[in-house]
């Protein structure tokens, strides 16, 4: 977890599947707290996403709303990560940006 301009941003690596998310559940869940009013979760370095690592996205987004904390996805549009995401529609539920700066943009301006 990293702060950029009092935001913290979140960076998952690697794949995220049904082997992992529970565990990212858990990270990202102790990492971001109840208190904090947003954050961003960076899947620029994930390399793979299945149907759970989906699901994972819309927990935490999920959990968010629930405590008014606005979140954004940082998803580079090139990539397979973001083609799995718009075809399941996360955008509906979380926004998604092309790059971590955008997505500081995007959150400051919604929540200053």
């Amino acid at each position: 977890m990293t702060d950029l301009n009092g935001v913290p941003v979140a960076s998952l690596e690697g794949e995220i599947d049904i082997a992992n998310a529970a565990q990212l559940r858990a990270q990202l869940t102790a990492a971001v707290p109840n208190t904090a009013s947003r954050f961003i979760i960076d899947l620029t370095p994930t390399s793979y996403l299945d149907s759970r690592g989906v699901h994972l996205i819309l927990e935490v987004a999920e959990r968010a709303a629930r405590g008014q904390q606005l979140v954004r996805l940082v998803v580079p549009s090139d990539s397979h990560v973001y083609r799995i995401l718009q075809f399941s529609r996360v955008q509906d539920a979380v926004p998604i940006d092309a790059t971590v700066e955008d997505a500081v943009r995007a959150i400051t301006k919604a929540h200053p």
